[in-house]
Order: structure tokens, then C-alpha cells, then sequence
């Protein structure tokens, strides 16, 4: 029982690994994607990044979003959020719909496709990096679970938070 938990440690840290790996192509792909304008403007920071995962969220849901819930993703104030729709808007890459006090975005075409292949690119590294290490840990988990053994606690303390706690990755 004692070589399973070890050979589970061994396959948990190297699939640690290649989670550290994709992370580290992502970081070098978005340094490097700046060949237009589009990619300039939401690869200069994390919340611009974010920002246009949102905006064609909404695009893809056909479900426009405020700036209100939009600050809340972002956990950032609304002057900021307010100037990016609006270079956004006048870039074309997003769509605004304006009532009173309220606006309501989501992506144009241009984005949201410039996001699909973002997503195609993504999944292609996920899956020659990840892979692999993702199913021999889910099958090794799949096997202690039937055995009825408990699958070590591989979270150095961090417990399953909901989306959207922010609190979450606190020490990196």
C-alpha cells in the first residue's frame, strides 16, 4: 500500500510540473503574440487579458455583461474598467449597448474568433504537455478510490475554493 501513495506523490509532482510548464509556454506565447494591434492591446496585462476572456464569454453566450459585474470579475474599480471599454469599443473589439447609467458588453466577431483560436492553440499545449500526466492521475485516483483507500492530500494545505475566491493561489 505504501509503494501506491508513493507512486501516487510521483505522479501528483510530475504532473506539477507540467502544469508549471504550460503556464511557462502561455507566459512566452503571450509575450511573443504581438503581431497586431488586438494582441498588443490584450496581452500588455493580466487584466486586459481577462477582460477580453470575459467579453467573449458574453459573446459566446449571447449574453451582454455591465461594467458593474465586469469590476467585480476583476476585482478592479470602475475608472479603470470604464476606460477599457471604451478604448475597446473604439479599438472594434467590442460592442456596447448603452442605457442611462448602465452599459452592457461583449465581444465582436474580431475578438471573440481571435479568442477561439487562442482556445485551439491552448488546447493542442494542454493536451501534448498535460496530457498525459492528467490521465495517469485521474486513473491512478480512479483505482485508490475503488480500493478504498485515501488519495493523499496533495494541496499543501489549500482546500477546493469556489471560482471566484479571493483568496485562491495567495502564495504564488
Amino acid at each position: 500500500m505504501e509503494k501506491i501513495l508513493e507512486l501516487y506523490e510521483k505522479q501528483y509532482k510530475e504532473y506539477a510540473l507540467a502544469v508549471m510548464e504550460v503556464e511557462i509556454q502561455l507566459h512566452k506565447a503571450r509575450s511573443v503574440r504581438m503581431s497586431g494591434k488586438l494582441q498588443q492591446y490584450f496581452n500588455s496585462s493580466q487584466n486586459r487579458n481577462t477582460f477580453a476572456r470575459i467579453m467573449s464569454k458574453a459573446y459566446q453566450l449571447q449574453e451582454p455583461v455591465t461594467i458593474t459585474y465586469i469590476c467585480e470579475l476583476l476585482d478592479a474599480n470602475r475608472s479603470s474598467v470604464s476606460l477599457m471599454v471604451d478604448e475597446c469599443e473604439k479599438g472594434g473589439w467590442i460592442s456596447v449597448l448603452r442605457d442611462k447609467n448602465k452599459a452592457w458588453c461583449m465581444a465582436t466577431k474580431e475578438l471573440h474568433d481571435s479568442m477561439m483560436k487562442y482556445v485551439h492553440w491552448k488546447k493542442r499545449i494542454n493536451k501534448s504537455i498535460i496530457g498525459d500526466y492528467y490521465k495517469s492521475l485521474d486513473q491512478l485516483e480512479s483505482v485508490l478510490k475503488k480500493a478504498g483507500m485515501t488519495i493523499p492530500d496533495m494541496s499543501y494545505g489549500e482546500t477546493d475554493k469556489i471560482v471566484g475566491d479571493h483568496n485562491d493561489y495567495s502564495e504564488i
